[in-house]
């Protein structure tokens, strides 16, 4: 009979551990499960960053060439300025140029000016000793009878 006991106890340790095996298999598929939906979970997100990034990339990639187009029009608006700017000195050389020619032009149109008064005077001076000298004679000329 003790071996029907030991039998028993046998029958029932081994009835138990099948039981917290079935307990473990249990767990461990339930823990598998929440691991696997954690992991779908997290595929999810990943997919979801995944898309976040490629369209930020897009934007990204919108703004560079937005941001190159603006800077190729920023890179015309200062070639024109500084055309601009080589035209305004070429004027601005000109204008010296020209004020340069007008200031000697005005410097000699002086002094010929300057030397035709000088000339005008000895003119006047001729002259008018010309007339003294003119009625000189007619006043030493004797005078002509009328007949």
């Amino acid at each position: 009979m003790w071996w029907q006991w030991g039998a028993a106890t046998c029958i029932f340790a081994f009835l138990v551990l099948i039981g917290l095996a079935i307990r473990f298999a249990y767990l461990a598929i339930r823990a598998l499960r929440h691991a696997e939906t954690a992991l779908d979970t997290m595929q999810q997100q990943v997919r979801q960053t995944a898309e976040s990034t490629e369209s930020l990339l897009l934007v990204s990639t919108e703004v560079m060439q937005d941001l190159q187009g603006k800077m190729q029009a920023v890179d015309a608006w200062f070639a024109a300025a500084e055309e601009t700017g080589e035209a305004v000195q070429r004027v601005s050389r000109i204008v010296k140029s020209v004020s340069l020619s007008i200031e000697s032009t005005a410097l000699e149109a002086r002094k010929a000016l300057h030397s035709h008064r000088d000339t005008a005077n000895d003119l006047m001076e001729l002259t008018a000793a010309g007339l003294q000298l003119w009625h000189r004679l007619q006043a030493s000329r004797p005078m002509k009878s009328k007949e």
